[in-house]
């Protein structure tokens, strides 16, 4: 959805398995698509055929070689050609919005082939202020196009979103019945307080004045969020005790500010994925992406930058989520991280929480609900949508730091710019002993597809590492 209230919709599959979605009416919905791609600029669709196989070919080589960590040979010559063709028109070392320019000329078809450049913490335009563009730290190099590849493309069979019956919260709860038939014990209510080579200090979780206990480990996997974990629970120089703190030398993704609106009525105009983009102009298109290119600049005054966010409504595919003439949807909109303040780390970790929460104040996310009340109402059904919302709830930065153990607050964890993609980004392996973590922040990276790749890899090295030490343990 536009800024002008012009709509489109992308991702048509060629193999449909759901009877819910006769091919018949994804062909006519792709039709109209297309016609629009062609309105925007002359060929807009012919140019997106060519961008959905350059990014297909990123996919089916990135993936194995640089996400999985295996080698896969066969993907490389289609990725070369792309890469290469016309004069490396498509490389994808460049900024992002290097190539975006070479294939498109309007707009709202550069917006509609980067939106997922936010995914990864990064943006998609060129930063002449920064070596090569920015691609080290905060600007997408091309080969993030693959990102499009994975929700968009037609006949890729890596490609396609899924979303669990339930909400993510029945994913957490088949995990946890894995683990209990696989004889692990969990326990809830308690807060890892310090981890050492030897096991970790937990406590109450919500009592910061309660004493610590120690159980002992032989290995410890951590999967609180890596900067997190490194300043605050992996810090030889503090105590046992609940703190919320952050190593800021990475460079992070940007925050979010996440409403959660249960609505009295049906929002049917709504897809189940929504993406709204600012492209009324060459400028407000780059201002739209401040929040990643200064994540820690405060908006002053009584309106706020130009934004994109994103929409989800489950209901589409989970009927469970609502009452039948109601709704639920979350709008997730970018905005600054928290901004570190040393002496917080002294605070008992309720106390900096809260401090950490007036970063966040009710004057800004009520300047952000109205924004998103107006971006809304380009669509006819939803220009009252406000008055139908019978409850709420609201996250920043915050909270997720609170409910999550994520530095800065971003629940994207750090950016992936070259300077931590990869072999730059954080190994699993601790400088402490018999330590691994898993999780965002570490490698390959963020998103759930990634993380759980990342959680496979590091139950993998702790076979080893305990087949290991169990055999020099016998001998």
């Amino acid at each position: 959805v536009f800024d002008d209230g012009d709509c489109i919709e992308l991702g048509f599959p060629k193999n449909v398995v759901d009877t819910e979605l006769p091919s018949q009416k994804i062909k006519s919905a792709e039709q109209i698509s297309r016609s629009k791609m062609d309105e925007y600029e002359i060929n807009g669709s012919s140019k997106w055929d060519e961008y959905m196989s350059a990014t297909s070919a990123f996919l089916n080589c990135g993936l194995p070689n640089f996400i999985e960590e295996r080698l896969d040979i066969p993907s490389f010559p289609a990725f070369l050609y792309e890469a290469l063709r016309e004069g490396g028109k498509a490389w994808p070392l460049k900024p992002h919005s290097d190539v975006l320019d070479a294939t498109f000329e309007s707009n709202k078809m550069r917006a509609l082939a980067s939106f997922q450049d936010l995914y990864v913490g990064l943006e998609p335009y060129s930063n002449p202020k920064d070596f090569f563009g920015g691609v080290l730290r905060k600007t997408a190099p091309a080969v993030f196009g693959l990102l499009a590849a994975i929700e968009l493309h037609p006949t890729n069979d890596k490609a396609g979103v899924f979303a669990p019956i339930g909400g993510f919260r029945a994913v957490e709860e088949a995990f946890q019945r894995l683990a209990a038939e696989k004889g692990v014990g969990t326990m809830l209510g308690k807060t890892v307080t310090k981890v050492q080579s030897d096991g970790v200090y937990f406590c109450d979780t919500d009592n910061d004045d309660s004493s610590s206990e120690f159980l002992p480990a032989d290995l410890v996997i951590v999967n609180a969020d890596l900067p997190f974990a490194t300043e605050t629970l992996l810090n030889a120089d503090t105590d046992a005790q609940p703190r919320y703190d952050w190593d800021d030398k990475y460079d992070f993704s940007s925050g979010v500010i996440a409403f959660h609106w249960s609505v009295d009525k049906s929002l049917d105009d709504l897809n189940t994925h929504n993406v709204f983009l600012e492209a009324s102009t060459c400028e407000r298109a780059e201002q739209s992406w401040t929040s990643i290119r200064s994540p820690n600049v405060d908006n002053d005054g009584d309106s706020i930058e130009p934004f994109n966010f994103y929409l989800h409504r489950a209901k589409n595919t989970d009927p469970t989520v609502a009452p039948d003439g109601c709704d639920s949807i979350m709008v997730l909109v970018p905005c600054s991280t928290l901004s570190r303040n040393q002496d917080y780390a002294k605070l008992s970790r309720s106390e900096a929480i809260d401090k950490y929460k007036e970063q966040f104040d009710e004057e800004t996310i009520a300047k952000t609900r109205e924004a998103v009340y107006q971006r809304l109402s380009a669509i006819d059904s939803l220009q009252d949508v406000e008055q139908h919302i019978i409850d709420e709830v609201v996250d920043t930065p915050a909270t997720y730091g609170d409910l999550y153990n994520v530095g800065a607050g971003t629940p994207f964890a750090l950016s992936h710019g070259f300077g931590q993609l990869s072999l730059t980004r954080p190994a699993a392996e601790s400088k402490v002993p018999n330590v691994l973590f898993v999780g965002a922040s570490s490698r390959p990276g963020n998103g759930v597809p990634l993380v759980l790749i990342g959680a496979k890899l590091v139950a993998e090295k702790a076979k080893r590492f305990l087949s290991k030490r169990a055999k020099e343990t016998s001998e």
